[in-house]
Formats: C-alpha cells, structure tokens, sequence
C-alpha cells in the first residue's frame, strides 16, 4: 500500500486508519520516487496537499487511487486527472477504513444488498433467507437501513431477544471490532435491526464501520436496504457487492423495477425473478425491459406471509422449493458448491 502524504492532519488520519488495520504502508511526502511505488502498490492514497504535484508527474493512470481530505472542492479538481475516488474527511473515515481493509488481500466477506423492484414483493424475506442459509454453513450477518420497515428483527421472530439496535450503534465510527457479542443472533445470523420507537435518522459513516466489522467476522453480509432512497439506503447499496433486484411478475413489476434501479444508482443490479401460477414473462424479456441481467427466479411460496406473521424465520416456514432457489442463488453470489 502507497501513502502519498506530507506531514499534518490528513496524513495522521490516514495512517491511523492505517493502524487500526494492522497493515504496512510507505509513506511518501518525496515524491522524487514515486513512479515504482505508483505502479506497483495495490492500492493508493493520496492527501489533497500532494494532489497537483502528483497529477504534475503525469503518472500512468491505475486503479485504486483514493483522493483524501477535508475539502471537497479540492478533491473534486483533483479526482479526475489520478483517476481517484474521493474520500472526505471527517465523514467517509469509515470508508477510508473499509477501503484499506479491501485493499489489503485479506479475506472479507462477501456484502448483497437485496432490494425490491416494486413495493411488497419479498425482498425482505429473501434477505433474511440468504443470511439464514448462509448461517447454517458458516456464519452470516443481517443488516437492517430500512427506516419505515417495522425492523427486521419481526422476520426473524428476535423482536424479544437481547442485543443492540440501532439506535445503540448510530455512533459508531472508524475501525470496530467483533460485534458478535453484543448482536442478536437467529440461526446463526447476526442481526442489526432498526427499533421501533422515535424515527432515527441513520449516518452514512456508522453503517460503513458496522458493515466493515462485520465482513471481518462473518462469511456473508446481507444488507436490506429498503426503498426509500435514503442517504443509508444508498450507502448501503454502494457498500454491497452484488446488488439484487426483486422482481415481481408482469409487466408492471419490470417496469417499477427499472424505476427502482435507476432512482437507487444501482450500476450493478442482478435481477431475481419472483414466480407467479401460469408462468410470468420470459427471463429475456425482463432482462430487455429492465435493462440489467437475470441472475435467477424464486417460486411462490403462499406461507411465507403466514409464517412471517408468527414470527418464524424465512428459511425454516418456507417450503422446500423456495428454499433450494434460494440455496442456489447463494452458491451463485458466494462460488461455494453445495449438494
């Protein structure tokens, strides 16, 4: 990893962040010998102060280059000549973390944020199920940003069980460690789920530091992002990924799903079928329509809204179909072959 800072404030900050991830880095503020470091570091950072001498040397252009600092206006006359991503300072420090993290050749785990093409169609429930799936082969973590959706825990039947919410967590920041403890967990499903109560305006920056600690700590991280276009819906489907998109059968649910993906910016989207009794449109068709490509389609399951209303998880009130469609879409997102 290259830093290319001079001393002061934004060079402690990074380092710091650095630290916290217990990696190595060399540091530059000369910049005399940056060519070999330049082409070789799998991931840079640069601080705004070396910005113009460094666009001044006319490297070659790579990726993983991120452009750090407090002014925004700085680091936008900056970002396009280095081909940098830009990380304001103080609030994407949970970003700047998460990106080191990536960088560093460490296994991470895996981040899907499932989203709803339409509104009611089970997003969800499939989010739950994934998590709940990937919980019984190893472990995986649940992360509920959907303010208007009653809390994620009432899926799960963990609305009683011990364990923070968010509004306990709404403070976190920077680099955090094993969650594990203070989490409620279902199936082997760490759960961080909205409370019901006052509405809670959730940060961009704790969401990136609870998601970092959570790929650090789990094989799969689910995230339910909701519909809302919040600024936490949208960290959320920047923070994952695999973007899946459901789709309700029918002309109309393709149409409402390529609204929904082009509201929520999501570049990324893979599409999941819902089924319907007599079929639904061709998995082509949908694919055109929407724009983005199928990944797979999940069957009716009539009980899951019963089995949701007492409280039993997805996986286990499902029937057997859906649950193989959705341990299928899971080997898809995660390469793992399971019988």
């Amino acid at each position: 990893m290259l830093v290319v800072a001079a001393p002061g404030e934004t060079q402690d900050v990074i380092l710091s962040a650095v630290a916290a991830q217990d990696l190595e880095a060399e540091v530059l503020a000369d910049l005399d010998g940056v060519a070999g470091p330049w082409r070789e570091a799998a991931t840079v950072v640069v601080a705004d102060d070396q910005a113009e001498r460094l666009v001044a040397r006319a490297l070659p252009h790579r990726g993983s280059v991120y452009l750090v600092g407090p002014d925004r206006d700085e680091l936008s006359t900056w970002s396009a000549p280095l081909s940098a991503q830009v990380i304001p300072l103080p609030e994407g420090g949970a970003w700047l973390g998460s990106v080191l993290a990536d960088g560093s050749g460490r296994a991470r785990a895996p981040v899907v944020a499932v989203v709803g093409g339409s509104g009611g169609v089970g997003a969800s429930t499939l989010a739950a199920a994934l998590a709940q799936l990937a919980g019984e082969r190893s472990s995986a973590a649940l992360v509920d940003t959907d303010a208007l959706g009653g809390g994620i825990d009432l899926l799960l039947g963990a609305e009683q069980s011990d364990g923070w919410r968010w509004p306990r967590l709404n403070a976190a920041e920077g680099h955090l460690g094993d969650l594990r403890g203070y989490l409620p967990v279902v199936d082997g499903v760490s759960v961080v789920a909205m409370a019901r109560g006052p509405a809670l305006d959730l940060a961009r920056e704790p969401l990136a530091a609870i998601v970092a600690s959570l790929r650090a700590w789990h094989t799969l991280v689910v995230l339910d992002p909701g519909r809302s276009g919040s600024a936490a819906a949208r960290e959320a489907v920047r923070l994952a990924g695999r973007q899946l998109v459901l789709v309700a059968p029918g002309v109309r649910g393709a149409a409402s799903a390529r609204q929904t993906v082009g509201v929520l910016d999501l570049d990324r989207a893979e599409l999941v079928l819902r089924g319907r009794r007599g079929g639904g449109l061709p998995a082509d068709l949908v694919a055109e329509a929407v724009g983005r490509p199928v990944l797979g389609r999940l069957p009716d399951d009539p009980g899951l809204a019963d089995a949701a209303e007492r409280g039993e998880p997805p996986a286990r009130g499902s029937r057997r179909r859906y649950r193989r469609a959705v341990a299928g879409l899971l080997d898809t997102l995660t390469g793992a072959a399971h019988g």
